[in-house]
């Protein structure tokens, strides 16, 4: 932000509290900050308003593996294998497949239609 780049700022924070805006609701092991940065995330998450870019951002995010494209379902399972399942979990899924519900929606299908191929190729191999 301080750099001008505010829309890129604000998506790398919003982009890891999917279901409530929220710092305790992030569903890593532990956020590496200190006390002044938790109290500006906390601040900013607050008083932000997510947009459908960031919606997009989140959803986009929780689609992407280092594999390709995946369904929501094979993402998250692999989230709760790597960082582990807490209190947060259903409700940050729940909120994902709102979000790929909203852009089914928006775009008239089912999203998974514009990835078909990549997301066979993800799961299927």
């Amino acid at each position: 932000m301080e750099k001008g780049y505010d829309a890129v700022a604000k998506i790398c924070l919003t982009h890891s509290f999917p279901a409530a805006q929220d710092i305790n609701t992030y569903s890593g092991s532990d956020m590496f900050c200190n006390n002044d940065e938790r109290t500006f995330i906390s601040s900013f998450l607050l008083k932000v308003v997510y947009d459908d870019y960031d919606k997009l951002i989140q959803l986009c995010d929780c689609l992407g593996t280092a594999q390709g494209i995946t369904t929501i379902e094979k993402r998250n399972i692999e989230g709760v294998m790597r960082k582990g399942f807490n209190e947060n979990t259903i409700k940050n899924w729940a909120s994902y497949f709102e979000q790929k519900d909203y852009f089914d929606k928006k775009c008239g299908m089912n999203i998974y239609n514009l990835f078909y191929d990549e997301i066979k190729s993800s799961i299927f191999g």
